[in-house]
């Protein structure tokens, strides 16, 4: 698996959480940023960023910068193929 989710600090899930829904999986967003919009100091926000760079979530730049690994963008995208998929299979079995 790319990723552990059961291992992930609660830091960590909610700045995953919070840069998705903010920024979209591809732009470069700044983790220490989107950590204090969510109450998270600048070392929470570092370490939770590290963490998702060891899961292969993000890939930090040394600019403080971080962005959306292609490995996730691509499990992201496969999962929301699945859900369309699902809900057009749901749709054709409706009757009119």
């Amino acid at each position: 698996m790319l990723y552990d989710v059961e291992h992930m600090t609660n830091e960590a899930t909610l700045l995953l959480d919070a840069a998705v829904k903010r920024v979209g999986l591809d732009t470069s967003f700044s983790p220490a940023e989107i950590g204090q919009d969510i109450g998270l100091d600048k070392d929470q926000s570092t370490t939770a960023a590290r963490q998702l760079s060891s899961s292969g979530i993000l890939e930090l730049g040394f600019d403080c910068s971080a962005n959306f690994s292609v490995a996730y963008k691509k499990l992201r995208a496969k999962a929301g193929d699945r859900k369309i998929a699902k809900k057009s299979a749901a749709q054709k079995k409706r009757p009119i």
